[in-house]
């Protein structure tokens, strides 16, 4: 019986053809250069958290803003976090340059006071003739006049520069009768020793101190004129005084 030859183990020539060509085939694309924005890789910016530190320091809180806007440029170029600190470092600066604005517009309203925004008048330091009638408790005079002489004004002066006197204390001569001249310098001598002598005794140089007193002649008394005005004068005749007398 004659087999067919085994295909398995018989050698079979092939005669050479034509090559079919490698189909192109679609396959996975390889990975090529890709570009990316920056490299943060998850990083917070340190110049935004800087921002936000400085910008809670009022003082300094213009540093955090630009801090802060250098931060925002940087995040974006290199994908870092910290982009909402950043921010707050510049809205820090801002409330803080509104704080201040509010602050100097309420200086300049409560120095205004009750006047409707007059200023205060700053004090005079030009000597201000005023009757002797009219002299207060605190003012530093200066007189020209003798002692012996009759007064009808003295000039106010500040009790900084050199004066004559300081007025320590004001009273009436009780009565309606005009007692003679002794008398009247009896009850102001009495009086001006009894409103003013503690006064001069408290001060650390009432050694060098001494009192004077205006009082009212017959025609000021006839007027209705009653007062006596005690001053404190420096106890070496015609030397002056360059301060208030100790309160």
């Amino acid at each position: 019986m004659t087999y067919p030859p085994n295909p398995g183990n018989a050698p079979h020539d092939i005669a050479p053809g034509p090559q079919q060509p490698y189909s192109a085939y679609p396959g996975p694309a390889m990975p090529g250069p890709s570009s990316h924005r920056g490299d943060g890789s998850g990083r917070t910016n340190p110049l935004a958290i800087a921002a936000l530190v400085t910008g809670l320091i009022g003082c300094i809180s213009l540093v955090g803003a630009v801090l802060g806007v250098i931060a925002l440029r940087q995040i974006n170029e290199r994908g870092e976090k910290g982009k909402g600190m950043a921010i707050a470092g510049i809205v820090l600066f801002v409330v803080w340059s509104v704080l201040s604005i509010i602050g100097v517009v309420m200086s300049k309203g409560s120095d205004s006071g009750s006047t409707g925004g007059a200023k205060p008048t700053p004090t005079s330091t030009k000597p201000k003739d005023v009757g002797v009638t009219k002299m207060k408790v605190g003012d530093c005079i200066n007189d020209s006049a003798a002692a012996d002489e009759e007064v009808e004004s003295v000039k106010v002066v500040p009790c900084t520069v050199p004066h004559d006197g300081e007025v320590l204390a004001n009273f009436k001569i009780r009565g309606m009768i005009l007692p003679s001249e002794a008398q009247v310098q009896a009850q102001a001598k009495a009086g001006c020793h009894r409103l003013a002598d503690a006064r001069l005794n408290r001060d650390p140089a009432a050694n060098a101190l001494a009192l004077s007193w205006y009082y009212p002649d017959a025609e000021n008394w006839r007027a209705g004129d009653h007062m006596v005005t005690c001053v404190g004068v420096n106890a070496t005749d015609g030397k002056k005084l360059s301060r208030k007398i100790h309160a």
